[in-house]
């Protein structure tokens, strides 16, 4: 038999409150419910008859909340907010203010309507931060946000499990208080449910749950204002432990894949030259012989290849139909003794080609610098970074010297795709992040992959490359997130403390501290706003 209650769930989650919008059949039964109340407040009428419209008005105003409540209950969740409240209001009448539990009604229900709301709005916001020109960026962001977790942070669920019981205790505190006050006190009975059910009322989690998400929320779409996507705001909050970033030369400070410009051979003609040039790098996964092989459009002879070594960041050696044949850089050339022409300042990218131990000829290639990114391990150490590590597939001479120009920390030379993996898995997976272009098979043993890409499927974040020299800000901004979430956290609970001591000196109404608890609940959610604020590494 299917259980009656299965969907109950589903069936809330679709109210119209909990999506944020004014519904005409929910803002109909608010005013019916005022309407019903004022009649039996200010009406003479037999009481029996004024208890009845109240009673007709708090089922009116807050039905979904019984069901809600009914919900609950079968997931055993017994401090939750719909049981609290739907407790409030039978106390109400059972103390004799029944005006007052339609009050609570109606005003809890607008709460979580402007509640929803506002989030909405804000989630909203987060998109609209960013040009309206980008609308790729736009609708990536808009799908991240559509995940009601995105914005959730790991101090958000710390600071989550760590208040459940004290709510808890809060309400066990309620009822304590009203079977204990009346017997060692003056206080009435009455009087002491009265200040019980505003203690309950504390015990409502809106404002403090209504603190944590937001500013998560606007951290991922200013985030994405500096062309960084990431796939939430946990991973934007993991960038305040990094202290070492790992930077993939390619796609980064150089193209992916070097300009194959052309050959120059005085012995060979340009069909047999590119025929052994071609054969040479068929094996290679560097991305000199990836250049070369993207233009080549013809059949191979792999028969004719034999004793393939791959040489990293330096060139290629093997033998095709028994002849020795090298394609190489001049510092590999020169600690085997074996002489070749000069090229001066372009020499980095020339690789000669020689065959039984002969020059034969030269393949040139154009290896531009990035210049726009010429400053990011710079900006990335003005934002709190402690070391920068550079890993490039040229020579150790070279990459030195790029090392230098960078500014890099460390530099390792003669990397492939491969061994740049296993030196990530040497380093602290908590405190690490990788920045590359080229995407691996799997996510590194950093805690953030940052591919600059517009699609990746391992990375935590995607920027584009033209936007790299923006991304130290995104450093800034994870700190801010985590500033806004206390600061939420800290004024809901200082919000709360103050109502504790208004209710239990009966100073306080039940409405009020409802009323007080939704302008905290709103106040919290603006509060997040100011993730956008100063101070900022950002140059936009």
């Amino acid at each position: 038999m299917e259980d009656p209650f299965g969907r109950i769930n589903e069936g809330i989650q679709k109210l119209p409150r909990n999506n944020g919008t004014l519904h005409p059949v929910l803002i109909i039964r608010l005013a019916a419910a005022l309407a019903l109340m004022l009649v039996a407040c200010f009406v003479s009428m037999p009481q029996a008859v004024k208890v009845i419209l109240l009673v007709l008005a708090v089922i009116v105003a807050a039905y979904d909340i019984v069901l809600e409540l009914v919900d609950a209950v079968l997931n055993k969740q017994f401090f939750s907010a719909p049981v609290l409240m739907v407790l409030i209001l039978l106390l109400s009448f059972l103390v004799g203010r029944g005006w007052e539990a339609v009050l609570c009604a109606i005003l809890y229900q607008l709460g979580l309507i402007l509640v929803a709301f506002t989030a909405k709005k804000t989630k909203q916001s987060a998109v609209d931060m960013l040009s309206p020109e980008d609308r790729d960026m736009r609708d990536r962001i808009a799908v991240i946000l559509h995940d009601d977790k995105a914005g959730e942070t790991e101090l958000g669920n710390e600071m989550k499990r760590a208040a459940a019981p004290i709510l808890e205790l809060l309400v066990i505190l309620a009822v304590l208080f009203a079977v204990i006050m009346p017997i060692a006190t003056s206080l009435s009975f009455k009087d002491a449910l009265r200040r019980t059910m505003i203690l309950l009322a504390l015990a409502l989690p809106g404002s403090y749950l209504a603190a944590l998400p937001l500013p998560g929320v606007v951290g991922l779409g200013f985030a994405a204002r500096f062309g960084a996507v990431f796939s939430s705001a946990r991973v934007l909050e993991k960038l305040q432990k990094i202290k070492t970033v790992v930077i993939d030369k390619n796609g980064i400070f150089a193209d992916s894949l070097p300009q194959f410009i052309g050959i120059k051979s005085e012995i060979l003609d340009e069909k047999t030259f590119m025929e052994f040039v071609a054969h040479a790098v068929y094996y290679s996964d560097q991305p000199f012989a990836k250049a070369i092989l993207a233009g080549q459009d013809r059949d191979y002879r792999l028969d004719l290849i034999s004793d393939f070594r791959d040489i990293p960041g330096s060139g290629v050696e093997l033998k095709i139909g028994g002849n020795s044949v090298t394609l190489a850089r001049r510092e590999l050339l020169a600690e085997r003794g074996e002489a070749v022409p000069y090229e001066g300042r372009q020499d980095a990218g020339v690789y000669y080609l020689m065959i039984a131990g002969k020059y034969v000829g030269k393949v040139l290639f154009s290896d531009h610098l990035n210049r726009q990114n010429e400053d990011l391990i710079p900006e990335l150490k003005d934002a709190g970074v402690e070391r920068c590590v550079l890993l490039t597939e040229d020579s150790r001479s070279e990459s030195e010297a790029l090392g230098t120009r960078l500014d890099a920390d460390e530099v390792f030379a003669e990397f492939t795709d491969e061994t740049k993996l296993r030196y990530l898995d040497t380093l602290d997976s908590v405190d690490t992040m990788y920045i590359y272009a080229n995407s691996p098979e799997k996510h590194s043993n950093a805690a953030v992959d940052v591919r600059a890409s517009r699609k990746g499927k391992y990375a935590d974040a995607l920027v584009d490359g033209k936007d790299l020299d923006h991304f130290a800000a995104v450093f800034s901004i994870s700190r801010r997130v985590r500033e806004i979430t206390v600061e939420n956290a800290v004024f809901a609970f200082v919000v709360k403390a103050l109502l504790l001591f208004l209710a239990v000196t009966g100073r306080c109404t039940l409405w009020f501290a409802i009323f007080l608890e939704i302008a905290a609940a709103l106040g919290t959610q603006l509060n997040a706003i100011r993730v956008t604020k100063p101070p900022l590494l950002a140059k936009r």
